[in-house]
């Protein structure tokens, strides 16, 4: 149409037809995400069309009123900025037309992380020069993206030991043609067990069967912090062809639409490093076409129990997959060094990245000097020794860091106590009588160690098991955080745990008690028992 005043006219009539949100009174989330969402946007495309036709014909000032509450009302749509900044340029309004440009690449960058586009962008600097600016013709609006298959995996690793069973059993999951539903497939486990690359092998080994894309989506920033899904879902949408400005506001608009287009899709999704199963529900597909696999560092059995996940939890490599990844890293799988490689291997908790580090600090040694590495992983500071300098990601204390940091305060003591306990195994009994506070008090405190995975359960529960590399990380955190007199009190506490058999603990009414201390004791665990107790204390300054 080339009449731009019959142009306006008509669209605006055709607007004055729409009542409101399409689909408003139907209860169907499915329907309203299907067949709402596009109505609703080429709502806002004939709106786009009309504005355009009223900006050719000068009427900028008639419209700034709409197009601030538009851009209010659809802060990252594009289009509608641009409109803004180039109605204001042409009401010789320069200065707010810039700050408008500036508004929303704040918006943007803090929102998305991501910049406005060139054609917003080439606007600013058209409006910053003071150049002039013609109008874009209202036949000059995109069309849809068409659906363009991308891989967002990262490489897979080339030098890869063990969980053979598993990498099958997972493929043959996520590609059965028989589903009903979306597979999803949630491997969690302690820092260090090498989640991220199995997932990322898995993904691999699964290419083929998701043809119109496999994405990788990180649901933690570069510190670690965690993102929030409506962040995640509009990068997802991007991934999905969704232009930025065509992206619905609010978390469940946007889950809304990312279901809608992958609806008759078949997309691998791997969300790595999720906090909780509610970060991960709102990203999760409709149809059985796409898979999701998901790396995490807590418990997600909550996502088996509401969407049928399937939730593994990675435990560290057998000793002889340890001992073949070392080989393969350090000589190319040559034989030789096998029983100085079994000790690294025990000294490394038989975990994936603690193994790889080691292998870069083996790298080109003599078997004479991978003899004389293990003994240095086995009187000096071993955590220290298992970190590639400069880079956090092969650190593993970075990664108990994280872990560790994201625990309630109740849960860090325990933590932290745990390591006056020779053995590593501990009972709620045992808990209580180091934090000084009733049996069920303590679970909550042990059930949120073991949902971090950084205390493994066994014997239904009844028994917790610190494992030694998260047991000299604890000593760590015990020496700078806990109080020598605070270290002293607890230790005492298990020394008469340990030789008591009477009734369950009671906390005393002073919770750091002096001198003789209280008898507190229960159900008893092997390895708890004064004489060794009194030696741990000594070994981290607790007299």
């Amino acid at each position: 149409m080339t009449d731009r005043n019959a142009e306006s006219s008509l669209l605006r009539q055709a607007l004055t037809l729409w009542r409101g949100p399409a689909l408003a009174n139907v209860p169907s989330e499915t329907l309203r995400a299907l067949a709402a969402l596009p109505l609703d946007e080429e709502r806002l495309e004939i709106l786009e069309r009309r504005i355009e036709a009223d900006l050719f014909l000068g009427r900028h000032r008639r419209v700034l009123t709409e197009l601030r509450a538009l851009t209010a009302g659809h802060p990252l749509h594009e289009r509608f900025w641009g409109q803004l900044i180039f109605a204001l340029h042409g009401s010789g309004r320069q200065a707010e037309a810039l700050e408008a440009f500036r508004t929303l690449r704040r918006r943007l960058r803090n929102e998305l992380g991501i910049e406005p586009g060139k054609d917003l962008q080439t606007l600013h600097r058209r409006v910053l020069n003071g150049e002039s600016i013609l109008p874009r013709r209202s036949g000059d609006h995109l069309p849809p993206c068409p659906w363009a298959a991308s891989c967002h995996l990262p490489p897979d690793i080339g030098t890869y030991v063990g969980r053979t069973a598993l990498i099958e059993e997972a493929v043959s999951q996520l590609v059965r043609r028989d589903r009903v539903a979306p597979p999803v497939l949630a491997l969690c486990g302690a820092p260090g067990t090498g989640k991220t690359a199995l997932a990322v092998r898995i993904a691999h080994r699964t290419r083929n069967g998701f043809p119109d894309g496999q994405w990788m989506l990180r649901l933690t920033d570069a510190e670690g912090n965690p993102r929030r899904p409506s962040e995640v879902l509009a990068e997802a949408l991007l991934a999905a062809g969704v232009d930025r400005s065509r992206i619905p506001e609010g978390m469940e608009p946007r889950a809304a639409r990312l279901r809608a287009e992958l609806a008759d899709r078949s997309v691998l999704l791997v969300l790595d490093d999720a906090v909780d199963a509610a970060q991960v529900r709102p990203l999760l597909p409709g149809t059985a076409g796409c898979a999701v696999v998901i790396t995490s560092r807590k418990d997600l059995r909550g996502l088996a129990a509401l969407n049928d996940a399937n939730v593994v939890t990675l435990k560290p490599l057998r000793r002889e997959e340890s001992v073949r990844l070392l080989a393969d890293l350090v000589q190319g799988g040559r034989g030789g060094n096998e029983r100085a490689f079994a000790e690294i291997a025990q000294l490394c908790g038989d975990l994936p990245l603690a193994l790889r580090v080691a292998a870069v600090g083996l790298a080109g040694r003599s078997p004479a000097e991978v003899s004389r590495y293990a003994a240095r992983l086995r009187s000096g500071d071993r955590l220290c020794l298992l970190t590639v300098t400069g880079d956090p990601q092969a650190e593993l204390r970075a990664a108990y860091d994280r872990s560790y940091g994201e625990l309630p305060p109740a849960a860090r003591r325990l933590f932290r106590l745990l390591t006056l306990v020779p053995g590593g195994d501990v009972t709620q009994e045992v808990a209580a009588a180091l934090l000084a506070v009733p049996g069920q008090e303590a679970e909550r405190s042990l059930a949120a160690l073991a949902a971090a995975h950084l205390l493994r359960e066994s014997d239904a529960g009844r028994r917790y098991h610190l494992d030694e590399l998260l047991r000299l990380y604890a000593a760590e955190r015990l020496a700078a955080e806990e109080p020598e007199a605070s270290r002293s009190a607890a230790s005492r506490r298990v020394d008469v745990y340990g030789n008591s058999s009477a009734a369950p603990f009671t906390p005393p009414s002073d919770p750091e008690p002096s001198g003789q201390g209280k008898r507190e004791a229960g159900s008893g665990i092997d390895s708890v028992d004064s004489t060794a107790a009194a030696s741990t204390a000594r070994s981290i300054g607790v007299s």
